[in-house]
């Protein structure tokens, strides 16, 4: 089928994808991908940018595999998950539990005045005879009375994280052939968090563009993009352990950059799309029935907010383009992101549900998705009058 005449491959007009993080929710990316490719743009993009699993997603198309293999490749993780739990998180939890029970009895007395009229409040306002009952008060005497306790044993942790990703190393560099990927056709920016500066970082495989009006110093330019930044990308504070990069250690680069176009525009492409894993509000039930709720609401709006200001960033850098206030600058085309529906498929559990059903579920929404964008239109993004 001939390309969408509005996405279709243009030397003049570089298309740009971009990946959001978002988990195990990175099989719905790729259902959107295969269409795209097929129906959108008639071949592989000029530019990708992607975080965390949207960097996965990106390193696999600039290896140059097709949406089948990159969906066999998370179907592999569904399969045989690469996943090692941190025991020395383990081990340092019960050596610091030891030394706090055999602290306790040494507490100064005068402490303990307070916290045991504390206690007897919070006895009298939980129901006892019930286990749940019980387990409230426990927890709020902790939080109120001793969060001494909490904070110190979390002080005596002596590791960052529950899950190793030297497992998924192993699957990446196999995916791609090394460990690393060389520059190619396509330009790739992977994005993640320097965890002492707290700022973004951004790893290219080319030069910025003049034409862009990007900063070659807020760019990490390498000729090749190694499966490490890309591991540091997705490494999800807590649940995973950090990777050094360059001396550096990072983070998992949704924390900050989520949907990352900057690094798109910086790279050359003229036209954006965005490939989110959130729905962003469509259909969302406006009461909030369960804890899972609360959690995917939450994690929803965080993303969302990350979205918003990169897109307000690109969408008002349109409006000096558009003004002449810099000649350098050239106007960006970004279309509507490419947005899953909510629904039992996209709940709170699967960021992180990396199940071979669930997976699939996801992937045939995203195709499905992928669909009604070109339908309607698709559908450029503009700045709103106001």
């Amino acid at each position: 089928m001939a390309p969408h005449p509005l996405l279709a491959l243009r030397p003049d007009s570089p298309v740009g994808l971009v990946f959001s993080g978002g988990g195990a929710r990175g099989a719905y990316q790729i259902g959107v991908w295969k269409v795209l490719r097929e129906h959108g743009l008639g071949g592989d993009p000029q530019v990708v940018s992607g975080t965390s699993s949207g960097a996965i997603n990106a390193i696999l198309i600039a290896a140059g595999l097709s949406p089948d293999d990159m969906l066999g490749f998370w179907l592999d993780l569904a399969r045989d998950p690469p996943v090692v739990g941190n025991e020395a998180l383990f081990a340092s939890l019960a050596r610091g539990l030891r030394r706090l029970l055999l602290r306790e009895p040494l507490r100064p007395l005068g402490r303990r005045g307070r916290e045991l009229r504390l206690l007897g409040k919070l006895l009298r306002s939980h129901r006892l005879w019930d286990a749940a009952g019980r387990h409230a008060a426990l927890l709020a005497y902790l939080v109120t009375a001793r969060f001494d306790v909490l904070s110190e044993l979390l002080d005596q942790v002596s590791t960052t994280h529950l899950f190793d990703t030297r497992p998924m190393r192993e699957r990446l560099c196999r995916a791609i052939g090394g460990e690393t990927l060389r520059s190619g056709r396509v330009r790739l920016a992977i994005n993640a968090m320097d965890v002492q500066t707290g700022r973004v970082v951004r790893l290219v495989n080319c030069p910025p563009s003049k034409r862009s009006g990007a900063s070659a110093a807020h760019y990490h330019y390498h000729e090749a993009i190694s499966v490490d930044m890309v591991l540091a990308s997705a490494s999800i504070p807590l649940l995973f352990n950090p990777v050094r990069v360059d001396g550096a250690l990072l983070w998992d680069g949704g924390l900050l950059v989520n949907t990352p176009l900057a690094p798109a525009v910086a790279l050359g492409a003229r036209r954006i799309v965005p490939v989110l894993a959130t729905a962003g509000g469509r259909g969302t039930p406006a009461e909030l029935d369960c804890l899972g709720a609360a959690v995917e609401r939450l994690v929803d709006a965080f993303l969302e907010n990350a979205y918003n200001v990169d897109r307000k960033m690109l969408l008002d850098r349109n409006v000096l383009a558009r003004g002449g206030a810099d000649p350098e600058l050239r106007v960006v085309e970004l279309f509507q992101a490419v947005r899953p529906d909510t629904s039992r498929t996209f709940n709170a559990g699967s960021y992180l549900y990396f199940e071979r059903e669930a997976m699939l579920r996801m992937f045939e929404a995203g195709e499905r998705a992928g669909r009604l964008w070109l339908e309607r239109g698709p559908l450029r993004d503009e700045r709103e009058r106001g």
